[in-house]
């Protein structure tokens, strides 16, 4: 019996530890990926990955896109600019379920996962989305408008109560500062 139970809290610590440090969503940051990361150190980190950069043959990179081995685009990191000069990363959009917070949300979480274990700031309406903010972890949460029920083109602002528990997680913003 003792046998047992040190098998199973060791399950527990195995589970609790298996989260990778490089696929954490964390508030202003992306495992060890910060505001302050050059595109120099994406292309290291993601140097086995498919990669793509906006607008091509530049210098001045926009939009960076990472795909997963599927490829599906994985993560999109766009930069901030001043001056004609990349002055860091403004945000990621993270496509990937691989990407997961502390508290276990990823795009293979629903709504209800969401508003169980963050505080849902405010909700906007866009043409086709529900854009939930986030401000514990500097993010927005994308909903499509398809899965709530909703026309794409109405503006109306959209309530809590109008989302369904089950509506899928389009991607994540995760937003440097």
């Amino acid at each position: 019996m003792n046998k047992f139970i040190g098998l199973l809290l060791l399950s527990i610590i195995f589970v609790q530890c298996g989260q990778d440090k490089d696929t954490m969503i964390l508030k202003n940051q992306l495992g060890k990926i910060t505001k302050s990361t050059s595109l120099e150190e994406l292309d290291k980190i993601f140097k086995n990955d498919s990669i793509e950069k906006f607008p091509k043959d530049t210098d001045l990179i926009r939009e960076y896109r990472v795909y997963g081995q599927d490829g599906k685009t994985s993560l999109v990191f766009l930069t901030h600019f001043e001056n004609d000069s990349i002055k860091g990363l403004e945000l990621v959009k993270i496509y990937s379920d691989l990407y997961v917070t502390e508290k276990g949300v990823s795009t293979k979480s629903t709504y209800k996962d969401v508003a169980d274990n963050y505080s849902i700031e405010k909700i906007e309406t866009s043409f086709s989305a529900a854009i939930l903010f986030v401000d514990e972890l500097n993010a927005t949460v994308l909903l499509n408008k398809s899965d709530l029920n909703l026309d794409e083109f109405d503006m109306r602002a959209i309530r809590a109560d109008q989302i369904p528990d089950e509506a899928n997680i389009n991607y994540i913003s995760l937003w440097f500062e």
